[in-house]
Formats: structure tokens, sequence, C-alpha cells
């Protein structure tokens, strides 16, 4: 028998309750310690279980994830679009009201 019990203690309860009697009561707080401590690893086991990240949440994130970064992609290759045309119009605008352009496009003509 494995006591948690201190030495000290046992010879009080062996002096108080009898040598038998103290060896039983030693036993069954022995037993309920034991059983107590392993109820206690089990929820301890259940809590940490909870916060702990699965392989199949970070999966689901990592799908999550990429569909966010294909919707980004998607709407910046949209802007980069329409960046290029805003900016070809700009040069269209700049060029159609250039007194230079207008000159250049007369001997353009002319030829």
């Amino acid at each position: 028998m494995v006591s948690t019990l201190p030495p000290e203690v046992v010879i009080k309860l062996q002096e108080k309750l009898g040598k038998e009697e103290a060896i039983e009561f030693i036993k069954a707080l022995d037993e309920a310690i034991k059983e107590l401590s392993l109820q206690r690893k089990l929820e301890l086991r259940e809590e940490l279980a909870k916060e702990l990240v699965t392989k199949a949440d970070l999966r689901e994130e990592t799908a999550k994830l990429r569909e966010q970064i294909a919707e980004v992609n998607a709407r910046l290759s949209k802007l980069e679009t329409y960046i290029k045309v805003l900016v070809a119009l700009f040069l269209i605008a700049i060029a159609l009201y250039s007194p230079v352009f207008f000159e250049l496009l007369k001997l353009l003509l002319k030829l």
C-alpha cells in the first residue's frame, strides 16, 4: 500500500483508531484521492481539448482564407483594369486638349 499521508499522520491514526482500522481508513482515503485525481485529470483533458485547435479546424480556416484571398485578387484585377482604362482616357483627354497635339495632328493630316 502506498500511502498519501505522512508517516506521522499514519502513526497518529493507528494510535487513535487501532492498526487495522487505520489501515482500512488509509486505503479508503487513498482510493478516494486516486478517484478524485483521475476525475480532475479527465476534466482538465476535456478543458484542454476544447481549447486546442485541431487539424480539421486549421483546414477549415485555411479554406476560408483561400476563398477570401481569391475574392480580393478578383477585386484587385478589376481595379487594375479600371485604372488602366482611366489612364488611357486621361491620356486621350490630355492629348485632345493639348495645343501641341492639335498642331501635330494638323501636320500629320497634311501628309
